[in-house]
Parts: C-alpha cells; sequence; structure tokens
C-alpha cells in the first residue's frame, strides 16, 4: 500500500521538473522581448538632452527577471551600483552573422538618466560582448551610429548648464552647451567593456578579463 502511494508523489514531482523545463525560456524567446530595428542606427542628442532637461519618467517595458541569464554583463555592471538593475529593451539588429540587442539599464528611481548597453551574439546564441553606447546624466551626454556592421562611432560630451546644475538641478533650468569630450570607434563584435566611455580609460587589462571571465562562466 505504502508502495502505491510512493508513485503517484514521484510522478508528480517528474512532472514538476519537466513544466519547470519547459518555461525555460529560449534564446529566441530573449530576442522576442526587443522590437526589431534596422541598421545604421542613430541616437538622438536632441531627445536625450530634453531627457535630462525635463527628467520625465513614464511607464516603460521591464525585461523579464528570467531573460537575465541571457546578458552576463549585468552582473559585472552591478558592481558599480547598490541599486536594482531593471533593463529596459529598446532594439534588436540581425546581421548576416550576428544578432545585437539594445537596451537601457535603468537604476533604482534616478529620473532623467539614460544608459545604453548593446550585446551582441553570434546567430547561434553564443554571447560575444557588452558595450555602452550611449546615455546621459547631469554632467555627461553620450551619443553613437552603429553602422550595418555594427561599428560604434561614439561622442561624449560635457554638459554646460544656464545654472550650475549642483546647486539649481533641473527645474526651470537649461543646457547651454554641449562640449565635445572625446570621440571613439570601436567593433561591437569584440569582448567589450560595458561601462561608459568616462570609465574605460580607467579600466585595466586585468578588469577586461574578468569581465570575459565573467560572461564565459555564465554561458556554461
Amino acid at each position: 500500500m505504502r508502495n502505491l502511494k510512493v508513485i503517484p508523489a514521484i510522478f508528480l514531482v517528474l512532472l514538476s521538473i519537466a513544466t519547470l523545463h519547459a518555461q525555460e525560456p529560449t534564446f529566441q524567446d530573449f530576442l522576442d522581448q526587443f522590437p526589431a530595428a534596422t541598421l545604421p542606427y542613430t541616437f538622438d542628442a536632441t531627445k536625450l538632452q530634453d531627457q535630462i532637461e525635463t527628467r520625465s519618467i513614464g511607464k516603460v517595458k521591464r525585461l523579464g527577471w528570467e531573460f537575465y541569464q541571457f546578458l552576463p554583463e549585468l552582473e559585472r555592471s552591478a558592481q558599480f551600483s547598490s541599486k536594482p538593475v531593471h533593463p529596459e529593451p529598446v532594439a534588436v539588429f540581425e546581421t548576416d552573422e550576428f544578432y545585437a540587442v539594445l537596451y537601457n539599464v535603468a537604476r533604482g528611481l534616478t529620473r532623467g538618466t539614460k544608459t545604453y548597453s548593446i550585446s551582441v551574439f553570434e546567430k547561434d546564441g553564443a554571447y560575444i560582448g557588452t558595450h555602452f553606447v550611449a546615455g546621459v546624466n547631469a554632467q555627461n551626454l553620450t551619443v553613437a551610429t552603429i553602422d550595418e556592421h555594427l561599428k560604434a562611432s561614439v561622442l561624449e560630451y560635457q554638459i554646460s548648464w544656464e545654472n550650475e546644475f549642483r546647486y539649481n538641478g533641473a527645474p526651470n533650468n537649461k543646457v547651454n552647451n554641449l562640449i565635445l569630450k572625446d570621440s571613439q570607434e570601436f567593433e561591437l563584435t569584440t569582448p567589450g567593456n560595458p561601462d561608459p566611455v568616462e570609465w574605460t580609460a580607467r579600466s585595466t587589462p586585468r578588469e577586461l578579463e574578468m569581465s570575459a571571465d565573467i560572461a564565459a562562466a555564465k554561458m556554461k
């Protein structure tokens, strides 16, 4: 009699495991979370400037936690902030050899700021790397153009406010000028660095190796 009771219990456990496995998202499920877009793709500096001036906040789609496994650099990026990460899907691009997904890494309730990263994958879903490509905060504005070969041309500007932002903030304040600080070009089909351009020059080779190691470990 006891054995008859055990058999249904084992069956239920196996059924639960099979159900969980069936719900595991695929790489295609992950790609489907992003609106399709075409290359070349250019960020609009005016829109980013308006975002930091008005500090508007609206309801946006957040990437489901079950898809975080496809973005291994989120773990490393989180080391730079104690605030939770809530990726916002922006676009997916397809070339003959690669898929690339663009997303905003929104942190906490910070209003007005944007941090756009792009992660590149081989067609079978193998992760290649992540790069920071655009964004805005009270001090800096970064824009990029991404061409058909997934090469990014990035411009970083220092924001000059009509009234000192540190003392006056954004309300009733305007951006007076954008001062070019740096320009870079890089291939997005390399392991990369997901940190903002202003941090990239400070990264040591060992830090970049650690980034690649974490990405490889997460994909095993």
